[in-house]
């Protein structure tokens, strides 16, 4: 896991869970984001330092809805 892609402010859609959604809004299984490649969040700018608090708090809903997937596999 790594941070990549700074300023996007268009980016992946996500389901309440945190999976990633293809272009007809139906979620991709297994496919989990967090942090500054998701999309919505922000819109022309941001205050300094919000990614890393969006990439704590989304990380840890998609990280435990990963978890969940997995052990239901």
């Amino acid at each position: 896991m790594s941070c990549a892609f700074p300023l996007v402010f268009r980016g992946l859609a996500l389901s309440n869970d945190g999976e990633v959604q293809d272009t007809a809004g139906k979620s991709i299984p297994g496919l989990y984001a967090a942090g500054e490649l998701v999309g919505g969040i922000f819109y022309h700018n941001y205050p300094g330092g919000t990614g890393l608090t969006s990439g704590a708090v989304f990380g840890r809903l998609a990280g435990t809805s990963a978890v969940g997937f997995v052990k239901r596999k």
